[in-house]
């Protein structure tokens, strides 16, 4: 009965590294510590409660520990950055008679990598072959990481295109060569069929923009994590603050792109003091890092702050965010009606932007929707603005 409550106890109840060691210690007192599924859990937990030692110490006590237990301690050491722990595990692992997995070789493959260890790699790698493992996704990601950070991009450019399920691996080894024009390519092609980025990827490709002075697809992609709601639905923002201070120079791009994503992720301090940094480095805002401050104001109510913050931008710029909202809210809307169109016509038309009041105009026939009076005086108002005489008497 006891054995039970502390099994349950173990699955569901831990919330204190204290809690943890009471815990272990009844698992020590009914002589269940041969059980390698409960003592899992202890060592999860304890790089949970960040007490790398005690794990190891837990390890080292545990009588038969089976490969579970192995691929634990190594995936544990490298997400704490413990390269030389993964590899000592590693080989205690192959002294113990084990074969390693996809799981072992995934992880070991990506210290290899992030310690530029190729000569090990080459030999992890011919007994990932041999084991059959070579068409494994992961293994073949951490093997495309681990020639592109060594410099054979050719060699992680074959293991990459026959990657079944792309990704954004091969990237970061274009940037660490500095083949900042080949990073930004690959990223159009893969988003063109279909690969989903995450934040990290995002703040490196468009550090590669800022070293080409390419502001054309920074603010591509900046449009592009606006229009897919990305921010939305990607919450990862400590990597990629990770990579934006890792970088040797931070364009206003990129500043804007943090910024949205941290008042996207509903992290609203986050979001005011990497804006107001970016000031203190004398930066100018850019509108998307003004849009991604106001909607943190409306969400915080701070509306002295948010009007402050409108009136860093000249109102012509503030006025083309909030209409291309508009129309992209037009785009998506199912039930347009004569109502909508005119709104959009008039705010376009009573600011001198003519050419997009006929072209929203125009759309209305697409929709088989018959103009109004109101909708001709819209119309009639832009051309006003704009001197066109002729254009208002057709």
């Amino acid at each position: 009965m006891a054995a039970m409550e502390l099994k349950h106890c173990l699955l569901h109840g831990l919330n204190s590294f204290n809690h943890l060691r009471t815990a272990h210690c009844r698992l020590l007192r009914l002589y269940i510590d041969h059980d390698n599924y409960l003592l899992n859990i202890i060592l999860q937990h304890s790089f949970f409660f960040h007490n790398m030692p005690y794990a190891k110490r837990v390890f080292s006590q545990s009588k038969n520990p089976n490969i579970y237990l192995f691929n634990t301690m190594i995936r544990e050491t490298v997400s704490n950055d413990s390269f030389d722990d993964t590899v000592l595990f590693y080989n205690s692992l192959r002294s113990a008679g084990f074969l390693p997995d996809n799981y072992t070789f995934t992880f070991v493959l990506k210290v290899c990598a992030r310690l530029a260890d190729f000569l090990f790699g080459i030999k992890l790698q011919s007994l990932v072959v041999k084991m059959e493992f070579d068409c494994d996704v992961f293994v073949k990601t951490s093997l495309v990481c681990l020639y592109s950070k060594c410099g054979y991009l050719k060699d992680a450019r074959k293991l990459f295109d026959d990657i079944s399920e792309k990704n954004t691996a091969i990237i970061y080894g274009y940037i660490g060569c500095g083949l900042h024009d080949e990073a930004v390519g690959l990223f159009r092609e893969l988003l063109e069929v279909g690969v989903k980025p995450d934040n990290f990827a995002l703040v490196r490709v468009l550090y590669s923009c800022s070293q080409l002075r390419d502001l054309a697809s920074g603010e591509w992609i900046d449009k592009y994590i606006t229009e897919s709601g990305f921010h939305r639905n990607c919450g990862n923002m400590e990597k990629a603050r990770q990579v934006f201070y890792g970088m040797v120079e931070r364009d206003i791009i990129c500043w804007s792109v943090m910024i949205q994503g941290y008042a996207s992720n509903e992290l609203p301090k986050e979001a005011l003091d990497l804006f107001f940094e970016m000031q203190r480095e004398n930066l100018w805002p850019y509108c998307y890092a003004i849009v991604g401050v106001l909607s943190t104001c409306a969400r915080l109510g701070a509306l002295d702050l948010g009007n402050w913050a409108k009136g860093l931008l000249d109102a012509d710029e503030f006025f083309l965010i909030i209409i291309t909202q508009a129309v992209d809210i037009l785009r998506i809307m199912k039930g347009k009606d004569r109502v909508v169109f005119n709104a959009i016509i008039s705010g376009l038309a009573m600011n001198g932007h003519v050419r997009a009041t006929f072209g929203v105009f125009g759309q209305m026939e697409k929709y088989e929707i018959q103009p109004d009076g109101n909708n001709f005086v819209g119309l009639l108002c832009g051309c006003t603005h704009a001197g066109l005489v002729d254009d208002g008497r057709r």
